[in-house]
């Protein structure tokens, strides 16, 4: 009789909403996870002048201490990473038996 071996493989597809403050007003952020390290924030809304609203779109790096990316905001880019942070933290330590 032949023995049939199936991988599995998990796939975690990670999207978030972040609201982050950004000059005079709010914005909100849908990120989504592409690879390890490598996230994508596209620009929801924004209640500020929009003269100076953040890009619609930000590619997100994960560095060893910091945030680096497709903006040069640093601030901007280690709040939406603490955002992914928390979220990844709190998946993590989720229990499928509660």
């Amino acid at each position: 009789m032949p023995i049939l071996w199936f991988i599995r493989k998990n796939i975690f597809v990670m999207e978030l909403n972040a609201n982050v403050k950004y000059g005079d007003g709010c914005a909100r952020f849908a990120i989504r996870k592409e690879n390890p390290g490598i996230y994508y924030a596209h620009l929801v809304y924004f209640d500020g002048d929009r003269k100076f609203s953040p890009p619609q779109k930000i590619t997100l790096v994960r560095g060893i201490r910091q945030w680096t990316g497709s903006f040069d905001e640093p601030g901007l880019l280690n709040e939406l990473g603490s955002v992914i942070e928390e979220a990844y933290h709190k998946m993590q330590h989720q229990t499928i038996f509660k």
